[in-house]
Formats: structure tokens, sequence, C-alpha cells
């Protein structure tokens, strides 16, 4: 089955809960495999390449991942949020073709997550100088791989603690401490940046 197609701009709303939609797609409806597809591949590309700047082993690992998909519709588990159940599958397959490719065994303590500071807001461009913003930066990319993807996950993409700590599959009480920990860590160097409001913007 062909997947690969041009990007198509995300569509807003759904004539169907996605529990309703995933459950076509488990019937064998092409369409909501299609709708599925174009309404996600946007976001688990923005995901995947911060996982890996590898784009070919990302755009890869999305084809194969709704390749399989199809093919094991039928075994499929039940899914109330595509979402989170699509970043989760994705960062595995992932995980597994780095662990290929390097000839390591990559584990879920990813050695990599790239933040860039305006995928958050694009207005801090008009806010603050690049100067400010090239500190900042610096300060975030500081963190932890695993602190980057769970703020990443959090504040950019709205996920939910829980649906957060199943993407990573991490107890819901250490993503919690991953925030905090790393939220913690920005506060004692924001004012290395002299600039009082500007941590605010970040979250």
């Amino acid at each position: 089955m062909e997947l690969y197609q041009p990007i198509l701009p995300e569509q807003s709303g759904s004539d169907s809960p996605e529990s309703e939609l995933w459950l076509k797609f488990k019937g064998g409806d092409k369409r909501a495999l299609s709708h599925i597809y174009t309404r996600y591949f946007n976001k688990l590309y923005n995901y995947g390449s911060r996982i890996s700047p590898d784009t070919g082993l990302v755009e890869d690992s999305i084809q194969d991942l709704f390749v399989a998909f199809w093919h094991k519709r039928e075994d499929l588990t039940d899914v109330r949020n595509i979402k989170s159940y699509l970043y989760k599958c994705l960062r595995r397959k992932i995980v597994y073709k780095l662990s290929l490719k390097t000839r390591q065994n990559v584990t879920d303590d990813l050695r990599h997550f790239e933040i860039e500071l305006c995928d958050k807001s694009h207005y801090l461009n008009q806010e603050i100088n690049r100067e400010i913003r090239l500190q900042l930066s610096r300060l975030v990319q500081n963190l932890l791989p695993k602190q980057k993807e769970a703020i990443f996950l959090i504040y950019y993409d709205e996920l939910s603690y829980e649906e957060v700590a199943s993407v990573m599959n991490l107890k819901v009480k250490t993503v919690y401490n991953l925030i905090h920990l790393a939220i913690s860590r920005l506060r004692e160097s924001k004012d290395s940046l002299n600039y009082s409001s500007l941590f605010s913007l970040l979250f």
C-alpha cells in the first residue's frame, strides 16, 4: 500500500471521535488510515526529527510504521488518543533503526533530543532580540535529552503527563520529576539573561 504522498495541511476537527476513526481503520477502511496519516504526518516528522537528525531515517520510520499498521490492523489495540499512540510507536521504531545503524544498543535513554526555541512561540522574534534568544536556547540545550523531550511533549505538543509517560516508557511520577528538575535548572540560570519576563515566555 502506497502511503508516501504530498504533505497536506492539518485539518482541524473531525466528524467522529478518534476512537471511532481508529476502529474504522482497524476494520479495513483505507480512507480512515489515509486521514490519520495526513493529519499526523507533520507532527510525527517534527517529533521524530528531534530524536534523530537523519531526516531519511525519520521518514522511513514513519512509512514503515503505517505500512505495518495496515498489515497488522486487526491485531492492534484500541486507541483513544491517536497522537500519543503514534508518538510511542514512532519513538520505538526510530530507536530500533538507530540501534541497527550504529550497531549499538540504543535504549530509551536518548542521547539526542533537539528543541528550537522558535518552534514554541514564533512571536518571540518580535519580543526579544537575537542575542537573548541565543542565550536562552543554550540554556535549554544544556538540559538532559530526557528533560528536553518531556518539555517538548508537554509544553510544545500539549500531551498530558500520563501520555508522555506512555510515549517515553516511564512512570508518571518520573515525568513529573523530569519536568520539575528541568524547570528548576532553568530558573537557576535565568538571572544570567538579565531579562525578568523572558523565562515566562518559555512556558
